[in-house]
């Protein structure tokens, strides 16, 4: 008889695994073409040692994406006056949206290290898949920033840092991990109650969703560091601008950078 067709929940973009597959590979294995997919990446579940690379490449190209535009319209518009801040949360939380749409049928549109570190606790993602997954995201962010310098003079960078995370003044550095925690387990519990559950609601508008939940964190927190919720976020910004060395640049990104991991993974 012939097998009945596979069905997989729209709302489900997260998981990484759906469907048992008896064909699926055994081992350590890199996978690309002939894989079966659906909206979730696997159509069955994945042998944990074998790597997606199409996810990887994903997450790669969404966080350039992510990180160019968000960064890009901080370093236009500066983050002084609550309109330019107003326009940065937008832009972040429009990026995250479109992008998570884009890929989200390949890799599941995390964009965000803190995020897969999340969905590999929960078991939603495969460790070594996790693992790749972020270092894609690291270097993407490194990249974005490289092609934000080509684009934007140092005398053009209004916030003279790439949109790097600093705590402002006043800030203890607890109460930033604090912030960064509470922003971040926002983003995170969005994440797993729309797109990963399987009882949510909101079935494919669920990346309206997340993306909103990243607007309104960078609404609250955007005056304590600049917001970063997404340590890859702040990796980029922070090695490229330092390495830059403009005239103008503001010190203080390198050394803030283990807050901008710590907050993240402790509200992940």
């Amino acid at each position: 008889p012939e097998t009945p067709a596979r069905t997989v929940e729209d709302r489900s973009w997260i998981i990484m695994a759906a469907v048992s597959e008896p064909n699926a590979p055994n081992g350590w294995a890199l996978l690309w073409g002939g894989i079966k997919r659906s909206v979730t990446g696997y159509e069955y579940t994945p042998d944990k040692k074998n790597i997606d690379l199409k996810a990887v490449t994903a997450e790669f190209l969404g966080t350039l994406l992510l990180t160019f535009v968000g960064c890009g319209a901080a370093t236009v518009h500066g983050a002084g006056t609550p309109i330019t801040r107003l326009i940065i949360a937008f832009s972040f939380g429009m990026t995250v949206m479109a992008v998570a749409y884009a890929i989200g049928h390949h890799s599941g549109g995390h964009l965000n290290c803190a995020v897969t570190f999340s969905l590999v606790l929960g078991g939603a993602v495969t460790w070594n898949q996790g693992l790749a997954n972020v270092v894609a995201q690291c270097f993407a962010s490194i990249v974005a920033c490289i092609l934000l310098v080509i684009i934007h003079p140092c005398e053009l960078d209004l916030t003279t840092t790439l949109a790097t995370n600093i705590p402002a003044p006043g800030f203890t550095d607890w109460q930033v991990i604090l912030a960064e925690a509470m922003g971040t387990f926002l983003l995170c519990f969005t994440v797993w109650e729309t797109a990963v559950s399987k009882v949510a609601s909101c079935g494919k508008n669920s990346c309206l969703v997340i993306g909103m939940s990243v607007f309104l964190a960078i609404q609250v927190l955007i005056h304590v560091d600049g917001c970063s919720i997404n340590p890859n976020r702040s990796l980029g910004p922070a090695l490229v601008s330092k390495l830059r060395s403009c005239s103008n640049y503001t010190a203080g990104g390198i050394s803030a950078l283990w807050m901008m991991w710590v907050g993240p993974l402790l509200g992940a």
